[in-house]
This record gives C-alpha cells, structure tokens and sequence, in this order.
C-alpha cells in the first residue's frame, strides 16, 4: 500500500467524516502555519453552529456548511496571497474585485 503525504494530514477535531477528503485538499493548498490555524478555527466553527442550531436533525448539516464555508472563504483568500500572488490595489472610486 502506497502512503502519500496526504495520508497523515491531520484533520480537524469536529468534522464529518462525508467532508474528509474535500478537507484535506483544502488543507494542503495552505502552508503548515496556515494550515494549523485553518484546523483549529474550523473544528471552533463545526462545533459552535452544531450547538447553535435548536432543530436537532438540521444540527450537522448547519455545521458542516458554516465550516465548509469558511475554510473555503480562507483558503481562497489567504491561499494565493501564500502562494505570491498580489494585485494592485484599486483606485479610489472603482469597484471591488471579487
């Protein structure tokens, strides 16, 4: 059996298990000192929206998407950024990039 780095990723405390793989590609587009932050928030997010949601069939689902979303939300904003990329920033008066 051949072992790839992405067998010893380590994951986040609270996640489903249904998101694992997506998770660790996400993980490893960001460097080891991002990655451990994106970890640690992301298990804080699962677990806080799991509490926060009163209906207890909608618990997981409610948990999943908030943390998915934010770890997609820092993986595209702070991924690049690590990875070099910049841009110019706007003129006074244009509007924002998306």
């Amino acid at each position: 059996m051949q072992t790839t780095r992405n067998d010893f990723l380590v994951l986040p405390e609270e996640h489903s298990q249904a998101d694992a793989d997506w998770i660790k590609q996400q993980l490893l587009s960001l460097t080891p000192a991002a990655r451990q932050k994106a970890i640690q928030r992301y298990a804080a997010v699962y677990q806080e929206s799991f509490e926060a949601e009163p209906v207890s069939y909608r618990k997981e689902n409610r948990a999943r998407h908030e943390a998915n979303m934010r770890l997609r939300l820092f993986v595209r904003n702070h991924g690049r950024a690590l990875q070099g990329y910049t841009a110019e920033p706007p003129l006074a008066g244009t509007p924002p990039r998306s």
